[in-house]
């Protein structure tokens, strides 16, 4: 495989996408209109923009012609995906024609090709067969074509040394999976049709294909005081922080069965300051704690979550006199975010303030929740509600997009350290 060497600044746009919201559904904040910044030599800068609820999708053009689609960015999945025109289990597109339809340019991945069609992600096999991946939510066959990342014609508040909006980044031979059998939740017409995978582990990631393994984004807060922030995705040893202060904690290994996640080691969760969870081993009995970009809610091991919502509730109640809505959640069906309080009871209190929640991580990395990134006002259902939600069983906690917000986060895999600060978007 080979690639177009970037020897100058290229802006590639993201775009947020947002569905009207219900309490039983992820939350959405609201659109920013947001440009890169420039990055030179072997980096590489793309635009972000910041929601709990909504994926963030970057357009791509793939061969010749040029065939546009717009892909969500994960960091829990190595290989790229596009939904195949002639799938057979498919996403609630608005136009069947959003589904990429190979040209003449497509070339198929052998069965045998030892470079690419190898465990975990595709089935190994023999050079009359295809090569067919399977990443749970998405399964077909592996190809190669031209992958463009498109830059915008146009870039309003360009930074001052951009004389003229950089070229998009084209990729040659770029391996990515063709959909037959897609089942991921984007939301109900949404003209998302595949995702651009950021996990590690596997020769198919944009990563390994790109030869980078340094990563680095922000997500800017969600307040409408931040439209004009600029927030990137940047790719290349010079990505990263540009602030002089910042945590740093490792990157650990996951289970077998999670190879492509971002493992970190979670030391404490802390109300106000006070541990209220320390997890016994994070390896031992628990599932682990992932970050996750591409995660549209926060979800943490149940033995995490009741002692913070514990926490919260005795916070608020003593303090304000406030009680939840769903003190008690039945068992056989629980409400999507379990600690909710009338916004009637919260708007009453002109001295309200709400507890701070935080993460602290090996190294002693800590990473300080705002108002706005751990409680969310549910204007239509009349309920502010704390969006995090308990998870049972194997799975790991993860961190979602809605905790990330107005934080820089670079992820170096050379180091296997993941570095963070706050404010450098």
């Amino acid at each position: 495989m080979t690639t177009t060497s970037v020897l100058f600044p290229i802006m590639i746009t993201f775009i947020f996408l947002f569905t009207t919201i219900t309490a039983s559904q992820p939350i959405t904040f609201p659109t920013l209109t947001i440009h890169t910044t420039t990055v030179f030599s072997n980096n590489t800068a793309v635009a972000l923009s910041p929601t709990p609820s909504a994926y963030y999708c970057v357009e791509v053009q793939i061969g010749l012609p040029r065939f546009p689609v717009k892909l969500a960015l994960s960091t829990s999945i190595p290989t790229t995906w596009v939904q195949w025109v002639e799938c057979v289990v498919c996403l609630d597109v608005p136009s069947k024609y959003m589904n990429f339809n190979p040209s003449d340019g497509f070339q198929l991945v052998a069965g045998d090709d030892a470079n690419y069609c190898v465990p975990p992600v595709a089935k190994t096999a023999t050079s009359a067969d295809l090569c067919w991946y399977d990443i749970g939510f998405s399964q077909g066959i592996l190809g190669n074509d031209t992958f463009v990342l498109v830059s915008p014609a146009s870039v309003p508040n360009p930074p001052p040394s951009a004389s003229s909006p950089p070229p998009s980044l084209k990729i040659n031979n770029f391996i990515f999976g063709l959909g037959k059998k897609n089942t991921a939740n984007f939301g109900a017409r949404s003209p998302i049709v595949g995702q651009l995978g950021l996990g590690k582990g596997h020769p198919s990631s944009t990563l390994s294909q790109l030869n980078i393994s340094r990563f680095s984004y922000c997500l800017p807060p969600s307040n409408s005081n931040h439209q004009n922030t600029t927030a990137t995705l940047e790719f290349g040893p010079k990505a990263g922080l540009t602030t002089a202060y910042y945590y740093n904690t490792p990157i650990v290994e996951g289970p077998p069965d999670h190879p492509f996640d971002y493992y970190l080691n979670l030391t404490v969760i802390a109300v106000n300051n006070a541990s209220v969870y320390t997890p016994s081993e994070q390896r031992g009995g628990e599932p682990g704690f992932v970050i996750d970009v591409g995660a549209t809610v926060t979800v943490l091991y149940k033995e995490a979550y009741i002692p913070m919502k514990n926490a919260v509730m005795e916070y608020l109640s003593s303090h304000f006199g406030l009680y939840p809505v769903y003190p008690s959640p039945p068992e056989y069906d629980p409400p999507a975010y379990e600690l909710c309080y009338y916004n009637e009871d919260l708007e009453s209190l002109t001295t309200l303030t709400y507890p701070n929640i935080s993460f602290h991580f090996e190294g002693g990395a800590v990473l300080q929740l705002p108002e706005s990134q751990a409680f969310h006002n549910f204007v239509d259902e009349l309920q502010t509600c704390l969006v995090m939600i308990p998870r049972t069983g194997t799975e790991p906690s993860r961190l979602g997009a809605p905790q990330q917000r107005g934080w820089r986060f670079t992820y170096d895999l050379l180091l296997s350290e993941l570095s963070f600060a706050p404010n450098g978007c």
